[in-house]
């Protein structure tokens, strides 16, 4: 079971975050005791600010004609890749950006690593860049 809840203090009750997760807290037997996982879930509007650098990002390069190839690249030039060792050599897989996948603090590292390829290959400071970025959210 899974739900989104706050957490009220100091009277340290949850509180759901939408009525599905009331509904899902509801089935949950008083005088039990239960096993809680906490995870501060990744921002959404921050995963749409990092496609809207890399569209940004995409939108002013003319090297590579595939948007999902630009974000693997940039993904993966920001260090963010596994390595594997085949037979026939080395093969760099990127790591996946969903989610499931990378935590809130990953997130920002990969978010702060493109920013600073984008400035260098666009001449843009990374405050000119945040401020076009209003233009593509």
């Amino acid at each position: 079971m899974i739900f989104y809840a706050q957490i009220l203090k100091p009277e340290l009750k949850l509180k759901p975050v939408n009525s599905s997760d009331l509904d899902e807290l509801m089935r949950l037997k008083q005088n039990i005791d239960y096993k809680f996982e906490v995870v501060h879930p990744r921002n959404y509007q921050f995963h749409k600010k990092f496609f809207a650098l890399l569209n940004l990002g995409f939108a002013n390069q003319d090297k590579y004609k595939d948007f999902t190839e630009y974000r693997t690249i940039k993904t993966m030039q920001a260090g963010f890749f596994k390595m594997i060792i085949t037979e026939k050599g080395k093969v760099f897989i990127p790591e996946s950006i969903s989610f499931n996948s990378m935590d809130e603090l990953d997130f920002e590292k990969v978010y702060k690593t493109v920013l600073e390829l984008i400035c260098a290959e666009t001449q843009l400071t990374s405050k000119e860049i945040e401020t076009e970025l209003l233009n593509f959210m």
